[in-house]
């Protein structure tokens, strides 16, 4: 376990350093997410159990290991995860971000534990916004990365785009202590686009954790249970778009029967 992992110090390095941007959605980025013997607890320990192999590569994202069993974690990825789901830290997104009766989701679902290797990349987009069976909004995302130097000619740096796609307004190196919280809507455009050139035997390693409101309206069929994927201006990309986009809608509108 993490030792001087204390709730009430970790509320308060959390109120100075966290400070949300308006323009143009909700935004934070810090250098500075844990103190610095706290953080490196957490990336030491980040270790996935030899059973977990990489996703299925497909267009869009390529090279990715993700685990969100909590009970698979090692002691101290739990030992984070409750923090960062527990109602005090909570109540600082919702004060910094100005959003009310915001919730964890235990079940981490797309969260946890992510890891890209050589090669991988996440072409720029939009994420899912229900988890229709909770009856959830997604509302905000949380990405703590935990890469000991990190270079910044392997790229894997996270870029946020704007709305319509014209400009990538904040770049963030995915290096160890950096943290990037944003809203989640339709239009909140994010990835790693690129593939990185990182040595083989090192991983672009995150912990990611979303937060929700609860909406009790209608869920029926909408294309805001799957991931939109778009493309940068000026760059050749892919001609998958639309059928990115429909075979993303096909894959969750099964998945979601069983949820």
């Amino acid at each position: 376990m993490i030792k001087n992992f204390n709730y009430d110090s970790l509320i308060q390095h959390h109120q100075n350093v966290l400070n949300a941007e308006k323009y143009p959605y909700g935004y934070c980025s810090t250098n500075n997410f844990f103190p610095k013997d706290i953080i490196q607890s957490i990336s030491n320990s980040f270790k996935f159990p030899e059973t977990i192999g990489s996703s299925s590569d497909i267009l869009f994202q390529k090279t990715k290991r993700a685990l969100n069993n909590y009970n698979l974690f090692p002691n101290e990825i739990k030992q984070t995860v409750d923090y960062l789901n527990s109602r005090s830290f909570i109540n600082i997104l919702e004060e910094k971000f100005k959003i009310k009766n915001l919730v964890a989701d235990p079940d981490l679902f797309g969260g946890g534990m992510h890891e890209s290797r050589n090669g991988g990349y996440l072409k720029i987009h939009s994420d899912f916004i229900y988890i229709r069976k909770k009856k959830l909004k997604r509302m905000l995302n949380l990405l703590v990365y935990l890469n000991e130097n990190w270079d910044k000619n392997w790229g894997g740096a996270i870029e946020l785009w704007d709305q319509k796609m014209k400009s990538n307004f904040l770049k963030v190196y995915p290096k160890i202590n950096h943290a990037v919280i944003f809203r989640t809507d339709t239009e909140s455009n994010h990835g790693f686009p690129d593939p990185i050139k990182c040595p083989e035997g090192i991983g672009r390693k995150s912990l990611a954790l979303y937060y929700y409101v609860k909406d009790n309206s209608l869920f029926k069929r909408t294309k805001y249970f799957y991931a939109r994927w778009k493309r940068r201006p000026g760059i050749e990309e892919p001609k998958f778009g639309d059928n990115r986009n429909l075979f993303e809608r096909l894959k969750n509108n099964f998945l979601f029967r069983f949820k």
